[in-house]
């Protein structure tokens, strides 16, 4: 803390000395607000494929893809998952088998994730899960910034404390920093950490 308050000190001296000129004192102040955010939704990526039989497979006849993704879709059905939910993925595979195969991915909710990854059917196979993160609430950030102001306000007071000032009113502030886009966010993780910067200039009073 005694480190903060030298370097912000400094600052203080330093932006006095470049607005000499002016009779009026000021100190910048970073202040920052996060909270955490839980997914609540899932991405799931699977492939579809047909099945050759083989002298060591327990099916000894061939299994179609159209075959593989009508048990699928049944079985996506159980769960409460549509045919018009599954989505095709486009990614680009190695199919030296000459094997059909398709790529798709179905957006569900987080409780159905387990189910999902349990699924047990001839032909498919996940490749892949994502959390999503979507639209954070407007509320969210409006509340983030408040919290962050009063951070930067608790900041000033301590440091004005130690070098026997007082806080004046609020010059400047400036967001430098706030993730609050409306695309929807793919991660690896179930949650994320949503943070919120400003920095705020506050006029000193002797």
């Amino acid at each position: 803390m005694k480190k903060t308050i030298q370097i912000l000190i400094l600052t203080l001296i330093f932006s006095t000395s470049i607005y000499g000129q002016s009779t009026e004192r000021f100190i910048r102040i970073i202040g920052n607000a996060k909270k955490e955010i839980k997914a609540e939704k899932v991405k799931v990526y699977f492939t579809v494929s047909e099945l050759k039989a083989t002298k060591h497979s327990t099916n000894k006849e061939d299994l179609s893809y159209e075959n593989a993704y009508s048990a699928v879709v049944s079985k996506f059905s159980e769960l409460g998952i549509q045919e018009t939910d599954i989505k095709k993925a486009f990614k680009k595979r190695n199919n030296f088998n000459k094997i059909n195969s398709k790529n798709f991915y179905i957006e569900s909710d987080f409780n159905n994730l387990e189910k999902i990854t349990n699924t047990v059917v001839a032909g498919f196979r996940i490749t892949d899960s994502k959390y999503l993160f979507g639209k954070t609430d407007s509320h969210l950030e409006t509340e983030l910034s408040l919290k962050a102001i009063q951070d930067a306000k608790r900041k000033a007071k301590a440091i004005c404390d130690e070098i026997k000032m007082k806080v004046g009113k609020i010059l400047n502030i400036e967001v430098k920093e706030g993730d609050f886009s409306s695309r929807t966010k793919e991660s690896k993780e179930n949650s994320t950490i949503k943070t919120y910067k400003v920095t705020i200039t506050f006029k000193l009073i002797d």
